[in-house]
């Protein structure tokens, strides 16, 4: 979160980490402008009050100066390609301020010691070149004004500047280079971070296509069986009406009997017919159950439930549903990973209540929409989570099913599809018979 002190050091501007150096040099430069705009202007009602006594001059340069510092703040934070005016600007005004102190406080023996400010800052703002040129500018501009007007220093105050003028450049340079060596490393090593941590999140993505590619498939073959059992009984009655029909045609021939055996065959055959429609529109439904669609559809929320239901019948033997609509919910969403979201939690509930085998086995689906929100649950009366697992059910491959085969992805892969395809949230609590997994999604259309 951007602070106040944050928000003045960046001028209200935003930095990515490879812009480190120029955020560093933001941050000084708004640093430096601020607390010289306030000294300088504690320097003039000092000279205005008779406290310091400065020359009419210098106390218009000071005025001046302090107009520059608080206009180069404002520029600043207008926008960031004012930066090099900026430092500009207040580089010639902290010149102009100090050639006046040079020339109007002969008094001051420690005047030549704001050179090496701006020298200093030169070189950390506009980098080494810049503050090279500008040492050398200094330099001979203060050795020849010294040579024609009496600055009032003597020759060992001047070969002490000098000296010391040439070192602190010098140590200004390899300080910046130091600083702008380490703000190419880090962004080399930040570059490098990035690919890799591009490379983790795609290779992750893959994975988890993977793992929902497989998990359809699982369930498809789940559904395969429950297909099976819907069709034993259906083909089963075909045979039995092919073998009746077959009887029929080898009895008397006389021509009641053959009128009577063609109305039958009539009936049979129509019979026949709406059995094959039946198991043909299974197919239809279980292929549209599966199939993998490449844009959001609007559907009903209940709709979709009902289709699972319907598919997954045989696996509720001697298990109640108890279905609670509230009210129909239009959703945009992708049908098929949303059919998966409901399988897997469902299925869940059948075989955590018939491995514990639960007396009156109860599954309570519901679904309603409260506020901005539309809220899905599957709820079972097999006993609970155990409270230590509720934090880690989602997790891959936790599970407490390793001897029956359980492999830990469903609950994890449910929750990739409602919080990375549904930008929705699932969660997991106990009821007082049960655990009970609620899903919020707010992609719904009202």
């Amino acid at each position: 979160m951007r602070g106040p002190l944050n928000n003045f050091l960046t001028s209200g501007h935003l930095f990515v980490e490879s812009d480190n150096l120029q955020r560093f040099r933001f941050s000084l430069l708004n640093s430096l402008l601020l607390i010289a705009a306030f000294f300088t202007l504690v320097n003039f009602f000092a000279s205005i009050f008779d406290l310091v006594p400065f020359a009419p001059l210098y106390e218009k340069t000071l005025l001046f100066y302090t107009f520059s510092c608080l206009l180069s703040l404002y520029l600043l934070r207008k926008k960031k390609s004012y930066y090099l005016f900026t430092v500009n600007n207040i580089v010639i005004s902290s010149l102009i301020l100090f050639y006046t102190a040079l020339f109007t406080i002969l008094h001051d023996e420690f005047r030549l010691i704001w050179f090496f400010l701006v020298v200093f800052a030169s070189f950390v703002l506009m980098g080494k070149r810049y503050g090279i040129i500008l040492t050398l500018l200094l330099l001979i501009s203060i050795i020849l004004i010294n040579q024609y007007v009496d600055l009032g220093f003597s020759e060992l105050a001047q070969f002490t500047f000098i000296n010391s003028f040439l070192i602190f450049s010098a140590f200004s340079y390899f300080f910046l280079e130091k600083i702008e060596k380490d703000a190419l490393e880090f962004k080399l090593v930040s570059n490098k971070l990035e690919a890799k941590i591009n490379d983790e999140i795609n290779q992750r993505k893959e994975q988890e296509q993977m793992l929902l590619r497989q998990s359809r498939k699982a369930n498809m073959g789940d559904m395969l069986d429950s297909i099976a059992h819907q069709w034993r009984q259906p083909l089963m009655h075909i045979n039995s009406i092919l073998m009746n029909m077959d009887n029929a045609l080898h009895t008397s021939n006389t021509d009641k009997s053959k009128k009577q055996n063609n109305d039958y065959m009539d009936t049979k055959i129509d019979e026949v017919a709406m059995l094959t429609a039946h198991m043909s529109q299974t197919i239809e439904d279980f292929r549209g159950l599966f199939k993998v669609e490449k844009q959001q559809t609007h559907l009903t929320l209940e709709s979709a439930i009902n289709d699972v239901l319907t598919l997954m019948k045989n696996s509720f033997n001697n298990i109640e549903i108890y279905y609670k609509v509230h009210d129909e919910t239009l959703i945009s969403a992708y049908r098929s990973e949303l059919i998966q979201v409901i399988i897997i939690l469902l299925s869940n509930a059948v075989e955590v209540l018939n491995k514990r085998d639960t007396a009156n086995k109860l599954i309570i689906i519901e679904s309603m929409t409260q506020k901005d929100l539309v809220y899905f649950s599957v709820e079972d009366n097999a006993g609970g989570i155990i409270p230590e697992n509720l934090e880690t059910i989602f997790t891959p491959y936790f599970t407490t099913k390793e001897q029956s085969g359980g492999t830990g992805l469903g609950l994890y892969l449910a929750k990739i599809i409602v919080e990375q395809k549904m930008l929705g949230e699932i969660v997991a609590t106990n009821t007082a018979g049960g655990a009970k997994f609620t899903i919020a999604l707010s992609n719904f259309l009202k």
